[in-house]
């Protein structure tokens, strides 16, 4: 009897504790749902509550510019913490316009849309990030945070287009993506970017740099380039990108895009945009705009012949043409003592007037 009496007393327990489990169950689930939920009066519900019980919600952008920690060379701020990546397609037409791009000032580069960084959602969503409401969190993380384990380091180069000329390339750059300590940047002279010309001191510009990239002899990231544009106005933000990786571990957002004018085959400069994930922009922010320009000198950006101030005041001399391959050479150079006397032609003429004839300067004897 008595085993009996136990056994009634123990269902008569677990049929009280069958409610209360199920309602902690409910519990469990709905906290979850509001914790992890991504359905915007959920979200906002929440932000409310954690601001106060004294958590700050991620700024999801108000507009306000505020300072890059790291800062860029010669002392311009180039942004801030971002508070503008959150355009959901790439709109050049609201930054930059092939038709008027800005004109060289003295300055290394300008900002573009006030130095504000903004990407199509493509190079985020590449990334392994989501939309978080009008910003971009890893899936999963609370408040619109970033996890790093959780992201996609990659990058990408846009095709040729019609003419050779390379289009954009953008990525997540982090260790993941730059060259091994020690590891020597390998040889790029087999590339000949569209509107590359002997002699007129161009450069091979990678769009993202090698120690960002580790890619080399790519013809899709290679673009023909002064040492200005390199050194004076990439450069500086390529070694501020690449330190800041270094020495965080982050991950950087990056798109770089040359701008051309209708059909010529040396850009006009370049577009360099750059965000910094973990941080949201306050390590690395910038969005700019650097010339493809030598001081003191003009630049054919269709052929790719660089005339400077002297040798536009040059006085008429003698020269030696091949008719057929269009180049002019000094009397004096090897070259024309191998040319064959029925593509040779001598002329008097200033270096400008046969440039501008469409002949290419020889890239032995350097007129």
């Amino acid at each position: 009897m008595s085993q009996e009496k136990s056994k009634d007393r123990r269902s008569e327990n677990n049929h009280r504790r069958s409610p209360a489990l199920a309602l902690l169950l409910a519990i469990l689930i709905v906290a979850a749902f509001f914790v992890m939920s991504d359905v915007p009066f959920v979200k906002s519900a929440r932000d409310s509550l954690m601001q106060k019980l004294g958590y700050e919600a991620i700024d999801q952008g108000n507009g306000n510019e505020g300072t890059n920690g790291n800062g860029n060379a010669g002392g311009d701020n180039t942004g801030g913490k971002n508070s503008g990546v959150k355009t959901t397609e790439w709109d050049t037409s609201s930054d930059l316009d092939s038709a008027a791009l800005p004109e060289f000032n003295g300055q290394n580069y300008v900002k573009v849309s006030g130095g504000i960084p903004a990407f199509p959602d493509e190079v985020y969503e590449r990334a392994g990030l989501i939309k978080d409401g009008d910003d971009w969190k890893t899936k999963g993380n609370l408040l619109g945070t970033v996890d790093s384990n959780k992201l996609t380091p990659y990058e990408y180069y846009g095709s040729l287009d019609d003419l050779g000329r390379c289009t954009y390339a953008f990525g997540l750059l982090g260790e993941e993506t730059m060259p091994q300590n020690g590891q020597e940047r390998g040889d790029i002279s087999s590339v000949h970017p569209s509107g590359w010309a002997k002699a007129q001191n161009w450069e091979r510009c990678h769009l993202i740099a090698w120690a960002l990239s580790d890619e080399n002899a790519n013809p899709s990231n290679l673009i023909t380039g002064t040492h200005y544009l390199n050194y004076d106005g990439m450069r500086p933000l390529e070694e501020e990108t690449e330190h800041y990786i270094w020495n965080t571990g982050n991950h950087v957002l990056y798109y770089v895009k040359p701008w051309f004018v209708g059909d010529e085959l040396v850009a006009r400069g370049v577009q360099m945009t750059a965000w910094s994930v973990e941080d949201k922009g306050e390590g690395i922010s910038f969005n700019v705009y650097c010339f493809n320009v030598t001081p003191n000198a003009e630049i054919n950006y269709k052929t790719g012949i660089v005339t400077t101030e002297e040798q536009a005041t040059q006085d008429a001399r003698v020269y030696v043409i091949n008719t057929r391959s269009g180049v002019f050479h000094y009397p004096t150079c090897d070259g024309v003592k191998e040319m064959s006397e029925h593509n040779k032609k001598t002329v008097t003429a200033t270096r400008t007037e046969l440039t501008s004839q469409g002949y290419t300067p020889c890239g032995a004897c350097e007129p």
